[in-house]
């Protein structure tokens, strides 16, 4: 695999901040949604964190995390050290001005390059996993093993967190968002951020197990553009040089591997985690959990956490209208 994901977190105004009160309610209900989404980061950054210190193979591990910020919204100015920012006692401080000009933070990181140990971990437990095209949201019916008359009373329950297609680009609130990466050979101890006033954006991902480094980024909305764009590549790796002097001094230092082009289903509004009885008209329950866009990594345990919840809570209901 060559993805690379790095854990950074961000920040929202919360009804007691005094910043809130001259917020429009366009403004409140988006910081809403990323206190939602804040909820859903923090969640899986402590299970990474587990997984970091609990099993080295899995992919994930903890790295010092830097964030550079040339204009920063007030939610990121409000912070302060000590706060909790990326997770619980992750040191987050910022920066002293005599270190740098501008606004800038650092904390603690989880890093992660891959959940492919995970996947073989649901198969040995019984799971059963197929690889299909889907046209519509109806035919993950047809996958369904055969069922014993006893089971075919009980609805069956489809979990959609597909990426583009049908179930995800039917919904009128979702947009892609094209990114292209490279990744390079050379390594790194730390993740860098550095999100420049024009709102484009650089960064550093080093991937667990001598996977490497990720160089980004870009964040191209409704570009369905699936190819490697050569002069994207080329201002990724100039931009690097640029910003972070302690990585490579010279365009000519880097060894690429390969160009990575991604395409995510981003949701306006955040997030859809909910349950659906209609789109399926009786034939199934759908509980939907997709539309992070570019933090699939980021909110991946929190996500799946509340989709159990929901799917556990929709069981227990159908039990209790057996017996009743």
């Amino acid at each position: 695999m060559w993805a690379g994901a790095h854990y950074r977190p961000i920040p929202f105004l919360s009804p007691s901040d005094p910043a809130y009160t001259p917020l429009s309610p366009e403004q409140r209900r988006f910081h809403a949604q990323l206190a939602k989404e804040y909820s859903l980061a923090l969640h899986t950054a402590e299970t990474m964190k587990r997984l970091a210190r609990s099993e080295p193979r899995s992919g994930v591990q903890i790295v010092t995390g830097e964030e550079y910020l040339e204009c920063p919204p007030i939610e990121n100015l409000s912070r302060k050290t000590g706060d909790v920012y990326a997770s619980v006692d992750d040191k987050f401080r910022v920066l002293d001005q005599d270190e740098l000009d501008i606004m800038n933070t650092k904390h603690a990181q989880r890093t992660t390059s891959g959940k492919v140990k995970w996947a073989y971990r649901f198969i040995k437990a019984g799971g059963r996993t197929t690889k299909r095209c889907l046209h519509d949201l109806s035919e993950a019916l047809d996958v369904l093993p055969q069922r014993s008359p006893q089971q075919s009373r009980v609805q069956p329950v489809i979990i959609n967190c597909s990426g583009l297609g049908v179930p995800t680009l039917s919904d009128p609130n979702t947009k892609v968002i094209r990114g292209q990466t490279v990744l390079v050979r050379n390594k790194f101890n730390k993740t860098l951020t550095r999100q420049c006033a024009d709102g484009t954006w650089s960064f550093l991902i080093p991937r667990p197990l001598n996977g490497g480094t990720i160089v980004g980024g870009t964040k191209q909305i409704d570009d369905l553009d699936d190819s490697v764009r050569s002069e994207e590549r080329g201002k990724l790796l100039e931009n690097a040089v640029k910003y972070f002097h302690e990585f490579v001094s010279d365009v000519n230092e880097f060894e690429v591997i390969t160009d990575n082009v991604g395409r995510r289903p981003w949701r306006e509004g955040g997030v859809r985690i909910e349950v659906d009885r209609d789109t399926l008209s009786g034939r199934a329950v759908v509980v939907h959990g997709y539309g992070a866009g570019g933090r699939g990594y980021e909110l991946s345990w929190g996500i799946a956490s509340q989709i159990c919840a929901l799917v556990q809570t929709h069981v227990q209901s159908k039990q209790l209208d057996a017996k009743l």
